[in-house]
């Protein structure tokens, strides 16, 4: 910890911290990527509306039961039905929503405090660095406080799940990425560190 009291170049990171630090990184840029899947799975890409439907539910009708092909009788010409309906979406129940927020305010800031700390021993200058952070911890804040204003305050709420996607994508990729390129990149012999 000596290293984050009195700053030094993560340059300077032994060998085997490195490695240990660039493994971390790495899960958690698989961590987004998998992320990334389940939000555009969940809610069909950044929208509000998709957020909404969620966790409040939504009333699209469900299609109705398709007949074997084989059933033995006749073969009818039907008319073609059009675009198949949207899946009907239950309300997510409140416990559940409240348990996932509550798993989250746990693990979450644990993880952004690593991050950070690594995001600290870059060279890049304090008031970037104080800006990166911040925007990371405050878009984080309302991603996690999204979800309980959408299930508990209303459908209006909808439209801070894809804003707060984005703006802790803004935050936590170069909290992420800028150490590994500051750690494995090539130092001129003779050049400062830092």
């Amino acid at each position: 910890m000596r290293q984050f009291a009195r700053p030094f170049p993560i340059t300077r990171l032994s060998l085997e911290a490195r490695v240990l630090y660039t493994g971390f990184l790495l899960f958690l840029v698989l961590g987004f990527v998998s992320s990334a899947w389940l939000y555009a799975d969940s809610f069909g890409g950044l929208s509000g509306r998709g957020s909404a439907e969620y966790y409040r539910g939504s009333t699209a009708p469900t299609p109705a039961p398709v007949a074997a092909d084989d059933a033995g009788g006749p073969a009818l010409e039907l008319p073609d039905e059009g675009p198949a309906p949207e899946p009907l979406r239950l309300e997510k129940p409140a416990r559940q929503v409240m348990e996932t927020f509550h798993f989250h305010l746990f693990t979450v800031p644990v993880v952004l405090l690593i991050v950070g700390h690594l995001f600290m021993l870059t060279s890049l200058s304090v008031r970037l660095k104080v800006g990166v952070i911040t925007e990371a911890s405050v878009a984080t804040f309302i991603h996690l406080l999204a979800p309980l204003l959408v299930r508990f305050g209303g459908a209006h709420w909808g439209w801070l799940m894809p804003v707060s996607v984005v703006g802790a994508a803004l935050g936590w990729l170069p909290m992420l990425v800028w150490p590994l390129w500051e750690m494995w990149r090539p130092v001129p012999a003779g050049a400062p560190e830092g």
